[in-house]
């Protein structure tokens, strides 16, 4: 069996306590494991686990990237798997994700849930997560993300690390760099954690879809051909005149499928909201060419 590390980017997360009680179970069920925790502020964390690495970061490495790519450095696993320290996996989590790769899968990457409570985060996170919900196909898609993932050490030595500094859309590239070099990314709706973010006000949510918008703008644009990028997105005009369009066909899209248009119907109002946010960002912060891979 292969070797695994769990590799989780923490920054004061209050979930924290939480998701090591969840994996700490699992990783001990199955040998060959370490879970390596890279950030800061570990209060009242006191766990005498020979398996259990808290790794502090200094401030110059504050990004959600640049702690991934340290615990990957650190990490001893033959697989690397990551979550976001905001996310909680289920009891069954790392044996899945272990199992699809005994299978010959290289990357894997797992489905969401998340909390109806808050009407807000909830339209947030349907946003966010709508193609990697638990009741989407099973097979191989354009991109995937670190809040569930897992990637052998093989595929990182051949694409590299994730780009620096960066704590937005790191993910999206990345993961679209595996296929640019020949990689499939499998994703399987049967491995699921469940993402609780703390964005339940109006002003959280424009503050996430704002400073999204540029970040995969750029890699969108960087990668049109795999990511099947419109050639009109090239032009920063119409993320202004035209950006009500293209709200509401990004919304649409969001609710292709059948169940989620059923579950979420209620939600579209703020779904669309967060698409003419991102409309504007991306007029408003249009990536520079030099940055871009044209």
């Amino acid at each position: 069996m292969k070797t695994y590390s769990i590799i989780l980017p923490n920054t004061n997360s209050p979930k924290l306590e939480e998701i090591i009680e969840t994996l700490l179970p699992q990783v001990n069920k199955i040998p060959g494991g370490e879970i390596l925790i890279i950030g800061s502020h570990y209060k009242n964390l006191s766990y005498q686990q020979s398996n259990l690495f808290l790794i502090p970061t200094s401030p110059q490495k504050n990004y959600a990237s640049d702690k991934r790519n340290l615990g990957m450095k650190r990490a001893k696993g033959d697989i690397y798997l990551f979550l976001d320290d905001d996310c909680i996996p289920k009891s069954n989590w790392l044996s899945l994700h272990i199992e699809a790769h005994e299978k010959g899968q290289k990357i894997v990457g797992g489905a969401v849930t998340f909390s109806i409570k808050n009407y807000l985060q909830l339209a947030d996170n349907v946003s966010a997560f709508h193609d990697l919900l638990p009741f989407t196909p099973r097979g191989y898609r354009q991109y995937l993300s670190t809040s569930n993932l897992s990637v052998e050490k093989s595929v990182v030595e051949k694409a590299g690390f994730m780009e620096c500094n960066k704590n937005r859309a790191e993910d999206l590239e990345w993961t679209v760099r595996f296929r640019s070099v020949g990689y499939k990314l499998f994703f399987d709706p049967d491995i699921v954690v469940h993402h609780d973010p703390e964005r339940n006000s109006f002003s959280a949510l424009w503050h996430h879809w704002s400073i999204d918008a540029p970040h995969t703008l750029r890699i969108r644009l960087s990668y049109k051909d795999l990511l099947k990028t419109p050639s009109v997105a090239k032009f920063r005009p119409i993320y202004f005149w035209g950006s009500p369009i293209i709200a509401l066909w990004a919304a649409a899209r969001t609710f292709n499928n059948p169940k989620s248009l059923v579950l979420y119907w209620h939600t579209i109002p703020i779904v669309f909201l967060t698409k003419l946010v991102w409309c504007w960002s991306a007029y408003n912060n249009f990536p520079k060419e030099e940055l871009i891979k044209l």
